[in-house]
């Protein structure tokens, strides 16, 4: 039962982060070649980013708003810690595996933000709910 409990709170996160790896998997001769819009695939990573940090701790809201400090502060470093590092991941893995796709530091940067964003919504939403 514990073990269930634990899974069936990370399913939105992992759920996200599928989504997240297929569009970051993808080679990007799959794309339309469309008119680049200046930043739009920055806001993208941003908006992806922000919906996943704020999914990975999700699961978590019961838990986040009936425990302490303590636990709301390990909860909040671990999903910006998970995030990060997933942005990061991707970025390389575009870099250096999927065809015609290229990682960049500032799609990381907009990784980061976005993880940043997502985790503060998540706080000021459930920093007082009981």
């Amino acid at each position: 039962m514990g073990l269930e409990k634990i899974t069936r709170n990370y399913y939105p996160g992992i759920l996200c982060g599928i989504v997240i790896l297929i569009l970051t998997g993808l080679p990007g001769s799959v794309f339309p070649h469309v008119k680049p819009v200046v930043g739009l695939d920055k806001v993208v990573h941003f908006l992806m980013y922000a919906g996943f940090a704020f999914a990975c701790i999700w699961g978590y809201r019961k838990q986040f708003v009936s425990n302490g400090l303590s636990y709301k502060k390990k909860a909040l470093l671990l999903t910006l810690v998970i995030s990060i590092t997933y942005g990061g991941l991707t970025e390389l893995m575009q870099e250096y595996f999927v065809p015609f796709r290229t990682g960049d530091w500032i799609d990381f940067l907009a990784d980061c933000t976005g993880t940043l964003i997502g985790v503060l919504i998540f706080y000021l939403f459930f920093r007082h709910k009981k």
